[in-house]
């Protein structure tokens, strides 16, 4: 048996998308969804203003139970945390108590990511061949700024970078605890395998408010969770207003040059399949 463990509290632009792309592969899929960020405050410092905290621009709630709750396949639970440290390893202890059995696999994925056709399938080989390992992780290709509406197959991505994209782990009956870091694979460096499957990340192809809404808590929690610090320029002067030069983009202060620049890049058809 395999489940889908997903955690949310804004990004539904590719939700549907992405479990479209794993549905067929497991058994079972839980959407955990928060109504809070991780942290909030009474106001957000933004280019010399005092800003009110913002709300969020997405009804998230209300979009899980209109697309997905007559859906057996898939279990909706609204989720309260204030760290993202072992929030997976946490949202699948609370999975088993809610289906009271465990399952023989695990995906922890993020509302953003798309498989391709039949990868996750691959994914699974690949984990059972390296019988050694508990757990592997998809690589992932970043598109930059996908058109939804136009669905341009000719689009730009991030060059790669080593970051942890959704993670299968095999789940032994002895196994009583998943312990995590930031996202859903081993906290010990040491102990994350990466594989050559590689996934859409559409995380930087959000709709301009709900990036603004990510940019401005950001601001907020990234220091008190450990995070580092966003470009506070960073939405409008490298996203909102990105032209094919514009050059060092990543969001992290002091890191920007990290990201020199997107690169042209054609949505291969095995995505499309679930972007279209």
């Amino acid at each position: 048996m395999i489940w889908a463990i997903y955690r949310i509290h804004y990004g539904i632009d590719f939700l549907e998308s992405s479990i479209n792309s794993i549905t067929s592969e497991v058994d079972k899929i839980f959407i955990f969804y928060s109504k809070n960020p991780w942290v909030k405050a009474k106001h957000v410092n933004y280019k010399n203003q005092n800003l009110d905290f913002p709300k969020n621009p997405e009804d998230v709630e209300n979009f899980l139970i209109n697309k997905f709750n007559n859906n057996k396949k898939i279990i909706i639970k609204n989720y309260e945390c204030n760290t993202p440290r072992n929030q997976f390893g946490d949202l699948f202890n609370i999975a088993c108590s809610i289906s009271g059995s465990k399952p023989n696999y695990t995906l922890f994925m993020e509302p953003d990511m798309v498989f391709g056709y039949k990868q996750l399938r691959l994914l699974k080989i690949e984990l059972d061949l390296k019988f050694w390992i508990k757990s592997i992780i998809a690589k992932q290709i970043e598109i930059w700024k996908f058109d939804k509406v136009s669905k341009d197959i000719n689009t730009y991505r991030i060059p790669f970078r080593k970051r942890i994209g959704p993670v299968l782990w095999k789940i032994k009956k002895k196994d009583h605890d998943i312990s995590t870091g930031f996202g859903g694979a081993p906290k010990e460096k040491n102990n994350q395998h990466y594989s050559m499957i590689k996934i859409l990340n559409l995380g930087f192809s959000l709709n301009k408010e709900t990036m603004l809404y990510k940019h401005l808590t950001a601001l907020v929690f990234s220091k008190v969770i450990g995070d580092s610090e966003p470009d506070e320029k960073w939405y409008e002067d490298k996203w909102l207003n990105w032209k094919p030069e514009t050059k060092n983009l990543e969001i992290s202060d002091g890191f920007q040059h990290k990201i020199k620049k997107a690169i042209n890049f054609k949505i291969p058809d095995r995505y499309l399949k679930y972007l279209r």
